[in-house]
C-alpha cells in the first residue's frame, strides 16, 4: 500500500496576500482528503509566506523559489 497522497494540489502565489487565505483554506476544506498541497512562492515581497505558514496543516508543503520567475516557470 503506498503512503503517497493520491492527488497534488498545485498553487503558485505572488504577492496574492490579498486572496490568499481564502484561496488556502478553499483548498483545504474539500471533502476529498487524500492530497498534498504544494504551494509555490515565487519571491513574494508581501506576507505570502507568513499566511502559508499559518496554516498548521500537513498536507502543504512550500517551495521558496530563490528569484522572481513567473507563474509559468514556478
Amino acid at each position: 500500500m503506498s503512503t503517497y497522497p493520491l492527488v497534488t494540489v498545485l498553487m503558485t502565489v505572488y504577492n496574492g496576500g490579498q486572496y490568499l487565505k481564502s484561496s488556502v483554506q478553499s483548498v483545504l476544506n474539500q471533502t476529498f482528503r487524500d492530497f498534498e498541497f504544494l504551494i509555490v512562492n515565487d519571491c513574494s515581497s508581501d506576507d505570502s509566506v507568513k499566511t502559508i505558514e499559518s496554516f498548521n496543516d500537513k498536507r502543504i508543503i512550500i517551495h521558496n523559489n530563490e528569484k522572481n520567475i513567473g507563474q509559468t516557470k514556478s
